[in-house]
């Protein structure tokens, strides 16, 4: 009896340990904020587990549905632990495609956020001056779970802020004449010249 409870024992640990394993490492989350007139500024975070460009050479985070992007950065820092691979992740390429209306950052080669905690890359950015904030579609493609290839795919297709609204422009118009309006002036003006012609006559 006491071998059989140790052996329930045994398999229930392993089933929370499996539990935590699965939950542990989830899909990429690329979450933005506008930082200022024209500009929006984004946060790469990845879980335990999560790794990119194992299973392919490149891995591409592509930001669309935009207006009026004029420039794109890389990411400025990390919180990757000092000393670790993590400075490999500031090497993101910037490009503006499409006439400003989709971003992608590509990096080349492989990184990893297999630490004990949640890793984040800081400081992707975008500028869009003549633009206001609104809904952008995120897509992201080589992001994975640690392991060998074939390994599950922990991409992403979801929604965050970004520069999707043309800026209104108001503009101040001088009010004219209708054609009725002008008509009704002309005949009022003829009136009053022939009243005071006709007041010069008398005099």
């Amino acid at each position: 009896m006491k071998m059989k409870h140790w052996g329930f024992l045994v398999v229930g640990c392993l089933v929370v340990v499996m539990l935590l394993a699965i939950t542990d490492a989830m899909a990429v989350q690329f979450t933005g904020v506008q930082t200022g007139p024209g500009e929006w500024t984004y946060t790469l975070t990845y879980d335990p587990m999560d790794n990119y460009s194992i299973c392919q050479l490149n891995t591409t985070i592509t930001l669309s549905g935009l207006v009026g992007v004029t420039q794109a950065f890389p990411p400025t820092t990390t919180d990757f632990p000092i000393g670790g691979i993590g400075d490999l992740n500031l090497l993101w390429t910037p490009q503006v495609l499409n006439g400003g209306t989709t971003v992608t950052w590509t990096h080349a080669g492989g990184g990893t956020g297999n630490f004990p905690s949640a890793i984040h890359v800081f400081g992707f950015r975008v500028v869009a001056p003549t633009s206001t904030t609104g809904s952008a579609s995120v897509a992201t493609s080589g992001f994975a779970l640690d392991g060998t290839c074939p390994t599950t795919v922990h991409d992403i297709q979801a929604t965050t802020v970004g520069p999707s609204t043309a800026a209104s422009t108001t503009t101040s118009t001088v009010p004219t004449m209708t054609e009725w309006g002008m008509i009704f002036f002309v005949l009022l003006a003829g009136l009053g010249s022939a009243y005071y012609l006709r007041r010069q006559k008398k005099a």
